[in-house]
């Protein structure tokens, strides 16, 4: 069961795509996955609207059993929800770029005042779409780790001894996904769908600020790559000392200890008793 659905997930994945729908007014395509740029080209998998709509209404009905794996989600939900200080409108810098950004194609004060608000609105997006793609980089990595795909071999320096291909769970999966499950016999099972539902349920939810980030950017006019390119490059100097430090330092975490539990398999499995 758990080899057909990891075969599932990897083979919708391959239907997903990274990058925003192209814009009308826009001659190219916008990459959005900041963290994976040089470090994963693989692609999420994407469900029917109705089954990822269903999968995270089943993660919040089941608060009150599972608290420990809502607390996840609704991590993610506030990081999304609550507006940064740096994209407010009593943000000097913010309000900088916005005039700097609007005065390229603005010329009257009144335009330029009634199109402050959308610009924020569009800017907002963008700092959802990287939160949420963040986060992705994260459960994926989890997912990773959990299949037996967290280590590239071609890509390690060094050698090591022990095998780089065993489907080992972060401990915070297995403690919050089998700390409430008395049936502990499908360990892996449970694991894997319980990520892979966050990770169904993170793109489903990017889909949604794309769809809403492409009708915002094609109903701006003299929307253009230079302007989002400002707006990101903001969004991401801000983003990368919160949000995304702490997250690259989970994910180092997680390649430490993969390491570690490999090679305490690799001792018990070759360990010699006492007569040897």
């Amino acid at each position: 069961m758990t080899t057909n659905n990891t075969n599932s997930y990897n083979q919708e994945e391959e239907q997903q795509d990274e990058t925003l729908q192209n814009f009308d007014k826009m001659s190219n395509d916008l990459s959005w996955n900041i963290k994976e740029k040089s470090k994963v080209n693989e692609k999420l998998d994407e469900m029917e609207q109705q089954n990822l709509s269903r999968k995270m209404s089943q993660l919040s009905t089941n608060a009150t059993h599972e608290k420990d794996p809502i607390k996840i989600m609704k991590e993610i939900r506030d990081q999304l929800e609550i507006i940064p200080n740096y994209l407010t409108k009593q943000n000097i810098s913010f309000n900088e770029l916005m005039h700097q950004t609007l005065s390229s194609i603005i010329t009257t004060t009144e335009k330029l005042n009634n199109n402050m608000d959308e610009l924020r609105k569009i800017t907002i997006l963008l700092y959802k779409i990287m939160v949420i793609q963040t986060y992705q980089y994260l459960w994926k990595t989890y997912f990773k780790s959990g299949t037996g795909q967290l280590i590239i071999p071609s890509e390690t320096k060094q050698k090591v001894s022990y095998s780089t291909t065993l489907p080992i769970w972060p401990k915070e999966i297995k403690t919050i996904v089998l700390s409430n499950k008395k049936d502990k016999t499908n360990g892996n099972e449970i694991c894997l769908k319980f990520v892979s539902d966050h990770l169904n349920a993170l793109q489903h939810q990017l889909k949604q600020y794309q769809q809403e980030l492409n009708i915002k950017a094609n109903n701006f006019q003299g929307y253009t790559v230079s302007i989002q390119e400002k707006l990101m490059a903001y969004i991401e100097q801000n983003l990368n000392s919160s949000l995304s430090k702490k997250i690259e330092h989970q994910v180092e975490l997680i390649h430490y200890d993969y390491h570690i539990r490999a090679l305490e398999l690799e001792y018990f499995q070759h360990k010699p008793n006492e007569y040897q």
